[in-house]
This record gives structure tokens, sequence and C-alpha cells, in this order.
């Protein structure tokens, strides 16, 4: 399991690095209300165990599809592979 330590935007993507070093993103052009939304909404997310939600827009990404995205990972029946663990 990798777990995620930061979490960040810029203008075209939002970025998930993991404790090991291992970064990955998605690109706001593949998801129309993400590459709708103004900066400002795009920075307002909080992250969950698996992913990242951006209330303002309702939208949700998850961090293993990010990561099996970029080829660091595969996706498993939970979904679990890639989480953030907010209380270490």
């Amino acid at each position: 399991m990798m777990t995620i330590k930061r979490v960040w935007v810029d203008d075209n993507a939002v970025y998930a690095e993991t404790e090991d070093g291992k970064m990955a993103s998605y690109l706001f052009s593949q998801w129309p209300t993400l590459n709708n939304a103004t900066q400002s909404q795009r920075e307002d997310f909080f992250l969950s165990y698996s992913g990242i939600h951006w209330p303002q827009l309702d939208e949700d990404l998850s961090f293993e599809g990010m990561f099996s995205q970029a080829n660091l990972c595969g996706h498993t029946v939970a979904e679990d592979s890639v989480v953030y663990l907010s209380d270490k």
C-alpha cells in the first residue's frame, strides 16, 4: 500500500506524492467540472482516505485511479492501494 504525503494543484493539474516519493497527477482537462472551474474552486479540496473531494464542485477523484493511470499501481477491488491516512 502507498500512503499519500501531500496533494497540490496548479493551473493545469492536481498532483499527489506518496511518502516514498512517487508522484502522479490528473490533468484538469480530463474532467470537465475541474477544467471549467476557477483556480479558487480547484484549490478548495479536502482529502479522504481514498481520494480528493472538491465540495464546491461536487467532484471526487481517487488516488488509486491517479496512480494506476501513471502505471505506479494496479486497481484493487477495495480501491485502497493508495490511501491518505490523516491520523498518522
